[in-house]
């Protein structure tokens, strides 16, 4: 019997934050789903952590592979979901407890469904909503989702069938701005985008995560990507015919 939600996680060393993140799932009020828990080459204790959570419960589904990066992960997942939806989780984040629940109600079938979230970060402020919208003009998808600044691709519920026939997937040779780019791509296909309030993802950071690696050739590629992706921003902003909210997206986003 196929799952009303498939949840991706692609999951490298994380043995620390992971078993937060699955009981974050154990723990939603909307039970049918499946998590499809991608081992993404791990050498710390994340292996054993996701066999044993698919011992006991036969929702997690664990994929063991070689090392090839998050994107290429989520590229696998997409592969093996048969959810009607589906759901893109890093694996140190949590959800609210009815979240997915919230979500379908709040859908009003759209091919994209959005929820605010809450960061602990320095390098994204929340994104709370009050109050439910139904946008199909790229002008309000954009505004409403504030897309071209917070564009997490964890946000979103996305339809299976939708992202199948666009042929939607991650770009296996970034390693920052992936999310980006595949959800404003998204945003060119969907009829219809559902943003859901007072229902919110968890957005932990930890001094782990790839932003805090010291190493120069990392942070050179890093700001040689995030160069990449603003430009796709601009560009795309420019090709859809809203490049007034790209002008104007620092005084926008005091609006949120």
């Amino acid at each position: 019997m196929k799952p009303k939600i498939s949840v991706i996680i692609p999951v490298y060393n994380g043995a620390k934050y992971l078993p937060d993140c699955l009981e974050s799932l154990k723990k939603q009020t909307m039970k049918d789903w499946t998590a499809i828990c991608i081992d993404d080459g791990s050498t710390d204790d994340t292996p054993s952590i996701l066999d044993k959570y698919a011992k006991k419960d036969k929702r997690f589904v664990v994929v063991h592979k070689k090392n090839a990066g998050v994107s290429a992960a989520r590229n696998d997942g997409i592969k093996k979901a048969n959810g009607e939806y589906i759901h893109f989780m890093d694996a140190d984040d949590i959800l609210d407890n009815n979240y997915y629940e919230e979500m379908l109600n709040g859908s009003k079938d759209a091919d994209i469904i959005c929820s605010g979230f809450v960061s602990n970060s320095k390098h994204s402020s929340n994104m709370i909503y009050k109050k439910q919208h139904i946008l199909k003009t790229m002008f309000g998808k954009l505004f409403w989702s504030q897309a071209l600044l917070k564009s997490f691709v964890w946000r979103y519920l996305y339809k299976t069938d939708f992202i199948k026939k666009h042929k939607l997937k991650f770009d296996t040779s970034l390693i920052s701005q992936e999310d980006a780019i595949f959800v404003l791509q998204s945003f060119v296909f969907a009829n219809q985008l559902a943003i859901v309030p007072n229902v919110n993802y968890h957005y932990i950071f930890h001094n782990t995560s790839a932003l805090n690696i010291k190493d120069k050739k990392h942070h050179d590629k890093l700001k040689q990507q995030y160069k990449i992706g603003k430009q796709f921003r601009k560009q795309y902003s420019k090709d859809n015919n809203v490049a007034l909210l790209w002008k104007f997206r620092k005084i926008i986003k005091l609006f949120f």
